[in-house]
């Protein structure tokens, strides 16, 4: 049984109206054509959509279940006609992108916020990774492009790769924690007495790392920056985190920024993407992301 988009919205019209006449007059055609369509559906479903009475028709309650769940169908055939008309024109219907979880948030949901506004009618995936997961992503092909990648490309091998800037790191400890009243550059020896707050490399085919971990040290694996700051105020352990997120706890007083003999160096983070099957949309995000004041948003520098 086939029925077509304009034999929906016709008797949906005829519903907002109460009126064969002035539904007619509303698409330009003559009333006789409209009760044609109509009466051509009631004969397909074998039940009676309205009740006429004299100029006038309401509603059955058939017709009233039929016009409240006919919106949906309608709304899915628009979708698919516009969907399919992307996809013959190069649009993809779906991008999934990586992020390093050492970008800045906000920078991410600006970005997030542009797409949707540009595609609306494609599905974005964002996944957090860490570390070596974002090439893990890229090179397994679980994403299209990743955002904020770290140090240098494993291989260069299907994957273009642009710098977009670093992330700079703050050693903090509690302003409670034993170490936080040292004066002199903080060594090894000492910071191993102390847990280390980590969080675990999402990579599955590559080797893991760690942000920082000594060797003897006691680790306490943690899901995100969130909880690893918390644990941090507590005085459970110690670590390094990212200056944009370090800055405003710094300010506040509620962690304290410490020297060290032996200092992490800044993250050099890289967008990447699969060379192969680049559409509009993938385009799209790599020129949008490679901005220079964007990119700097993405280190939270701005």
């Amino acid at each position: 049984m086939f029925i077509s988009d304009e034999t929906i919205r016709i008797v949906r019209l005829v519903a907002e109206y109460q009126s064969i006449t002035t539904a007619a007059e509303q698409i330009n055609k003559v009333p006789s054509a409209i009760s044609y369509t109509v009466k051509k559906l009631e004969e397909t479903f074998g039940v009676e959509l309205f009740i006429r009475k004299g100029r006038y028709i309401e509603l059955t309650p058939a017709g009233e279940y039929f016009i409240h769940h006919s919106k949906t169908i309608l709304d899915d055939l628009d979708a698919l006609k516009r969907n399919t008309a992307l996809v013959y024109e190069g649009v993809e219907r779906e991008l999934t992108v990586a992020v390093n979880n050492i970008v800045a948030p906000a920078a991410l949901v600006e970005f997030i916020a542009a797409f949707d506004r540009a595609f609306p009618s494609t599905q974005l995936k964002v996944n957090t990774e860490v570390y070596n997961g974002c090439w893990d992503a890229l090179y397994s092909k679980r994403a299209d492009l990743a955002i904020g990648a770290p140090h240098s490309v494993p291989s260069t091998e299907g994957i273009i790769s642009e710098p977009i800037g670093q992330i700079d790191w703050d050693f903090v400890v509690s302003p409670e924690h034993p170490l936080a009243v040292q004066m002199q550059p903080l060594q090894n020896s000492e910071l191993r007495k102390y847990s280390a707050i980590c969080i675990r490399d999402t990579s599955v085919n590559f080797i893991g790392q760690q942000a920082w971990l000594l060797e003897g040290q006691k680790p306490i694996f943690v899901p995100d920056f969130h909880t690893a700051v918390e644990l941090i105020r507590r005085s459970v352990g110690i670590s390094y985190i990212p200056h944009h997120l370090s800055q405003p706890l710094l300010n506040d007083g509620k962690l304290v920024k410490k020297p060290m003999q032996e200092h992490k160096h800044a993250t050099q983070m890289f967008l990447a993407y699969r060379s192969d099957g680049m559409g509009k949309v993938r385009q799209w995000a790599v020129e949008y992301l490679l901005q220079p004041e964007f990119k700097a948003r993405l280190s939270g520098l701005a």
